[in-house]
């Protein structure tokens, strides 16, 4: 695995889904593994971006019977702390009056949130198909395994990316069904991978 031809996608990584938030769905081990990663793609120099909720005005609705999280119009911006990446985090925002530029200078995260592909329509796909360019593999991880990162892992593999989840660095609502979901990915041909073995892995090629 090359960090030039990696991408750290992480997914609702937000306040609003963290162990102290509204709707929390990771532990706080889980949370930290998360900061680490963030801390090793600074130190690797691996590409960072994924996908955020933003169901605030113009933005996707939530799925129902969740509790409600990420209405606020900056919500997308709202880090844990530690969770920032290492170029300016931009948000590209599918609604019109919100869309952004995609340039290379900054990480971009699509507003696909826990409820829909990052690649949903042409606009989210063309989001998407920047964040992803030139990336053989994509480590995933973040808040919402039965949500928003089943929807990041069928894109990714959608895209024909390989691509790792990082089981120790996310979290789920409902962890039976979770269980489930994972299963599903390995049959499909998804690593599932730790925090440990990503730095081992990267590291290992320099």
């Amino acid at each position: 695995m090359h960090a030039a031809a990696t991408l750290f996608f992480d997914v609702c990584v937000q306040r609003d889904l963290w162990p102290d938030g509204v709707w929390p769905l990771l532990g706080a081990d889980h949370a930290q593994n998360v900061v680490r990663l963030f801390r090793l793609a600074g130190e690797l120099a691996v590409r960072q971006g994924g996908s955020v909720c933003s169901h605030g005005a113009g933005g996707p609705s939530a799925p129902s019977a969740v509790p409600v999280h990420c209405g606020a119009f900056d919500a997308a911006e709202q880090r844990p702390e530690g969770c920032c990446p290492t170029l300016p985090l931009r948000v590209w925002r599918s609604n019109p009056e919100g869309a952004s530029s995609l340039e290379r200078d900054c990480a971009t995260y699509v507003d696909s949130g826990c409820h829909l592909a990052p690649d949903e329509g042409p606009e989210r796909a063309r989001a998407f198909r920047h964040v992803t360019a030139g990336v053989r593999d994509a480590i995933v991880f973040g808040a919402g395994i039965e949500y928003g990162i089943d929807r990041a892992v069928d894109a990714l593999l959608r895209h024909r990316i390989r691509t790792h989840v990082v089981l120790d660095a996310m979290g789920a609502a409902d962890d039976v069904l979770a269980q489930t979901i994972v299963a599903g990915w390995k049959r499909r041909g998804v690593d599932g991978v730790t925090v440990d073995v990503v730095a081992r892995l990267l590291s290992a090629v320099g």
